[in-house]
C-alpha cells in the first residue's frame, strides 16, 4: 500500500467509530454503482482502523482489476477464493478471533451501504428512524445495481452461487465441446437475469421460465423454437444435478413454441453446381479452398468444425474426426475416404481454415448467389447426403455411422474397427455425386435441368 502524507487518508469518524471513504475509480464507477464507497470500520483505535482500511484497500484494487479484465461486477470467484483463504487461515491458527471474517465485513458493507441509499431516497432519517432495516436492506437488494450485487456476494459466501457462476464450476469440469460450452453459457446467462439463485428457484419459476423461452425468449422477443427451449431446459437439468438439486423442476413442463422449428432444404444439383462455379471464380486461396470445402460436405455430410477439424488416416485412407472437433461423442467417428474426394482431401488438411472461416466464406458465397434465407446453409448438404442415402435404400444404422449421429443398437468402438469402416466404403463411393453433378450442369446448358430434385 502507498504511504499517506496524511495518516487517516480515506477515513474519518462517524461518532467514535472510523469509516472508510473512498472514491470509486471512474473506469469501473458504472459497474460498482455509485461514485464514493463509504463502509464502517468497526473500531475507535485509529492504529486498527488504519490497518483495517489498509487491508480492506487491497481487497477492493482485486475486485476492481477483476472488473477491468473480465467486466465481472461481483467479483464472486475472488470474493470464494478469498473466503476459502480465510477458512484455511483461521484453521491453522493464523487469524486472532477479533479480526471481523470476510463474510461479517460484507455484511456491515450491506448495511451501511443500504442505510446511505435509504437516508438518500428518504426511506430513514439520520438517526435510522423510519423504514424498518430489514425491509430497507431488501429493498436496496432488489432495487439498486449496488445491492444486488453486495446481496449476490453475501449468497456465494453462504454457498448459494449465482447460475452463470455455478455453470462456469460445472463447464470447467464437463466433457462438451467448446461450441456446446459457449452455447450453455448463453442459457446460463439468460436463465440468471430471470431467475433466482438455483437453490430459491421453485417448479414454479421453471415453468414460468420455459414458457417465456417459448413465447418471448431471443433477441428479438419472438421466441425459440422447441428445440431451442429443449436445448434451454437440458442445460438447466445438467447444472440442476451437479448442484445436487431437484432436477424434476425441469421435466414435464407443458409449452407451445410460437416459433415453428427452422427445417433445412436440401441443395439440388443444380443449385450445387451454381455454388461449384461460383466457389472456382473466387480470387485467391479462396477459390482454391471453398469448392474442396462443398465438396468435402457434399461427399461426406459434415459439420463445418469437423471439415474445419478433421486428419486424414493415410495408412488407412480413412478421414478421422476426433471428439473435439465435433458437436456430440456420436460425431467421433472414422469413414473411409471416398475415392473422388482423396485429393481435395489431402489437399485441405495440408492447409484448412478455421470453422469459422469454413462457415463464413460458405454463407457469402451463397447469399452471393441469392440464397438468402436460412433453409440452406452449409450444414444443408448433411441433410442432401442422407436423403441421398435413403433414397438408395441404405440401411439407417449405415447412414448414422456415416454422418455421426446417435443409433440405437450400434456398438462401434470408439472409431469402430477397421471392418466395421471399410464396410462404408463402397456406399461412400457408390453415391457418385461427380457424374450425377456433370450430369445436371449438361442439363442446364441444354434448359433441361431440375431445380427440384437432388437425383
Amino acid at each position: 500500500m502507498p504511504r499517506y502524507r496524511i495518516m487517516n487518508h480515506h477515513m474519518r469518524r462517524r461518532g467514535k467509530v472510523w469509516q472508510l471513504r473512498k472514491r470509486v475509480p471512474l473506469d469501473v464507477r458504472e459497474e460498482v454503482g455509485r461514485e464514493w464507497l463509504e463502509e464502517s470500520l468497526r473500531t475507535a483505535d485509529v492504529r486498527l482502523a488504519r490497518q483495517r482500511r489498509d487491508a480492506r484497500l487491497r481487497e477492493l484494487e482485486r475486485e476492481w482489476d477483476l472488473i477491468r479484465r473480465v467486466g465481472n461486477p461481483s467479483g464472486i470467484e475472488s470474493l470464494l477464493a478469498d473466503a476459502e483463504m480465510e477458512r484455511r487461515a483461521v484453521e491453522r491458527g493464523m487469524v486472532t478471533p477479533a479480526v471481523p471474517t470476510l463474510a461479517s465485513r460484507l455484511e456491515d458493507q450491506l448495511d451501511d451501504a443500504a442505510g446511505a441509499w435509504g437516508r438518500r431516497e428518504g426511506l430513514i432519517d439520520t438517526h435510522g428512524n423510519g423504514m424498518a432495516f430489514d425491509e430497507l436492506r431488501d429493498r436496496f437488494v432488489e432495487e439498486t445495481k449496488e445491492g444486488e450485487r453486495l446481496g449476490t456476494q453475501l449468497e456465494a459466501l453462504r454457498g448459494n452461487l449465482p447460475i452463470a457462476v455455478a455453470g462456469e464450476r460445472w463447464l470447467a469440469k464437463a466433457r462438451l465441446t467448446d461450441g456446446t460450452k459457449r452455447e450453455y453459457r448463453r442459457f446460463f446467462s439468460t436463465a440468471q437475469a430471470k431467475l433466482p439463485l438455483p437453490q430459491q428457484v421453485t417448479r414454479t419459476d421453471a415453468r414460468l421460465f420455459i414458457q417465456w423461452l417459448a413465447e418471448e425468449g431471443g433477441e428479438d422477443g419472438s421466441g425459440f423454437s422447441r428445440k431451442t427451449v429443449n436445448n434451454h431446459r437440458s442445460a438447466l437439468s445438467a447444472l440442476w444435478s451437479y448442484l445436487d438439486l431437484d432436477t424434476a423442476i425441469w421435466s414435464g413442463i407443458r409449452f407451445e413454441p410460437t416459433k415453428d422449428a427452422l427445417k433445412r432444404d436440401v441443395w439440388t444439383l443444380e443449385e450445387i453446381v451454381r455454388l461449384l462455379d461460383a466457389a472456382k471464380a473466387l480470387p485467391g486461396e479462396a477459390g482454391e479452398k471453398l469448392p474442396r470445402v462443398i465438396r468435402i460436405a457434399l461427399h461426406t455430410g459434415e459439420r463445418a468444425k469437423e471439415i474445419a477439424g478433421m486428419r486424414y488416416d493415410a495408412e488407412n485412407d480413412w478421414l478421422v474426426i476426433s471428439r473435439d472437433a465435433t458437436k456430440t461423442d456420436a460425431g467421433e467417428r472414422a469413414i473411409p475416404c471416398p475415392d473422388a474426394l482423396r485429393e481435395d482431401v489431402k489437399a485441405w488438411v495440408a492447409d484448412p481454415w478455421s470453422t469459422q472461416s469454413v462457415s463464413n466464406r460458405f454463407s457469402e458465397l451463397k447469399q452471393g448467389l441469392g440464397f438468402k434465407g436460412r433453409e440452406k446453409v452449409l450444414h444443408s448438404f448433411r441433410h442432401t447426403l442422407l436423403s441421398r442415402l435413403h433414397e438408395l435404400g441404405v440401411q439407417e444404422a449405415t447412414a448414422a455411422k456415416i454422418a455421426g449421429h446417435k443409433h440405437t443398437g450400434m456398438t462401434y468402438g470408439r472409431y469402430g474397427g477397421k471392418v466395421a469402416v471399410e464396410s462404408l466404403r463402397d456406399t461412400l463411393n457408390s453415391l457418385a455425386w461427380d457424374e450425377r453433378l456433370e450430369l445436371a450442369r449438361k442439363g442446364m446448358a441444354t434448359g433441361k435441368g431440375s431445380v427440384h430434385k437432388t437425383a
